[in-house]
C-alpha cells in the first residue's frame, strides 16, 4: 500500500474495514483533478472501492440506496456497503464483478439481452417502496426551462439548437407518478459478467450516489429512451419486455420534454471533462430527434 497517494481518512477508513491493503489504482476524478474514487484490494485479494461523495446529499442518497435498495435487486447485483463516513462523506464498498457494457464488446443477441436485464432492473427500482428514500427537487418548468436555455447559451449552442430546445420545453409536460430512481442509469454503471461454461450474461449495477424518489421519466426512462435506444428498436424492445411494460403516452411525451432539459446540462458536463465523447453523443442524438417532432417515441 502506498500510503503517500491514499488520504489519511481515507486510509484510515479502509484499514478499519479490510485491515491490511494494496492500492490498485485511482479509479475517478473531481472536476478539480482530486482523486474521488479508489480501487484497493485486501490481503486475501477481495477487491474493494473507497469514494468520497461531492456533498452530503450524494453521501445520504448514494448509502441509503446500499441499505435499502441494492439488496431488493438480488444477491450480487450491487455492491455492498462495508463501512461510510458521513463526516468525510467516504463509503468503502466492495467491488462488482464484471466489465461496464460501455467496454464489453457484444454480439447483437447479447446486447438484446442485455438491455432486458436492464429492463428488469429498472422494474425492481421503480417497484421500490420510496418511504426512506431522498426525494428529488423539482423547480417550477419555467424555471427549468430557463436555466436550461441558459445552460446551451453557455454550451455555445447554435441559435437554431437552442430554438429547437426552447420549442421542445415549451409546453410543460405531464406529472407522472414518482417512484425510486437510480438517476444515472447507463452502460457505464451496467456491470456486465459471463457466467457458466455457456457465458451466460448477468447484469448488475453500481453508482447510486444520484438515486432518489423522482419520475423515472425524468431520470432513468428518459436516458433509455431519447439517448440509447431512439436508432435501435431491437434494444428499446428488449428493455420495455425486461420492464414489463410499455411506456404510456403520457410518460413518452414526458420523456421527451426532460430529454431537451437534459440535453444542455449534458453538453456543459461533457465539455467540463474532456469533451467525453459517450455524452456528448447523448446530447446530439437528443438535438436530432427533437428537430423530428414524431421521431423517437
Amino acid at each position: 500500500m502506498s500510503a503517500a497517494v491514499v488520504p489519511e481518512d481515507v486510509d484510515r477508513l479502509v484499514r478499519e474495514t479490510a485491515g491490511r491493503y494494496e492500492l490498485v489504482g485511482v479509479r475517478s476524478f473531481a472536476r478539480a483533478g482530486h482523486p474521488v474514487v479508489w480501487e484497493v484490494a485486501d490481503e486475501g485479494g477481495r477487491g474493494l472501492f473507497a469514494k468520497r461523495h461531492k456533498n452530503a446529499l450524494m453521501h445520504r442518497r448514494e448509502t441509503t440506496a446500499y441499505r435499502i435498495l441494492a439488496p431488493a435487486l438480488g444477491v450480487g447485483l450491487a455492491p455492498d456497503l462495508l463501512a461510510e463516513n458521513a463526516r468525510s462523506l467516504l463509503v468503502i464498498t466492495t467491488a462488482l464483478a464484471g466489465t461496464p457494457v460501455i467496454k464489453a464488446a457484444l454480439t447483437a443477441a447479447e446486447e438484446r439481452e442485455v438491455y432486458r436485464q436492464a429492463g428488469r432492473l429498472a422494474a425492481v427500482i421503480h417497484a421500490h417502496p420510496t418511504a426512506d428514500a431522498p426525494v428529488g427537487g423539482r423547480l417550477p418548468w419555467a424555471e427549468e426551462r430557463e436555466r436550461a436555455l441558459a445552460r446551451a447559451r453557455d454550451a455555445q449552442l447554435t441559435e437554431e439548437d437552442i430554438e429547437v430546445l426552447a420549442e421542445a420545453t415549451r409546453a410543460e409536460p405531464p406529472i407522472t407518478p414518482l417512484a425510486y430512481c437510480h438517476g444515472d442509469f447507463g452502460p457505464r454503471n451496467w456491470i456486465l459478467r459471463r457466467e457458466g461454461n455457456d457465458g451466460g450474461l448477468t447484469l448488475g449495477l453500481i453508482d447510486f450516489e444520484r438515486s432518489q424518489a423522482d419520475e423515472p421519466v425524468r431520470r432513468d426512462l428518459m436516458r433509455v429512451m431519447l439517448q440509447l435506444t431512439p436508432h435501435r428498436a431491437d434494444l428499446r424492445a428488449a428493455f420495455t419486455a425486461g420492464y414489463g411494460r410499455e411506456l404510456t403516452a403520457r410518460e413518452r411525451a414526458a420523456c421527451r420534454a426532460w430529454a431537451a432539459i437534459d440535453c444542455p446540462a449534458a453538453l456543459r458536463w461533457a465539455l467540463d471533462h474532456h469533451r467525453d465523447e459517450e455524452v456528448l453523443g447523448y446530447a446530439r442524438t437528443v438535438l436530432d430527434l427533437l428537430r423530428a417532432p414524431d421521431s423517437a417515441l
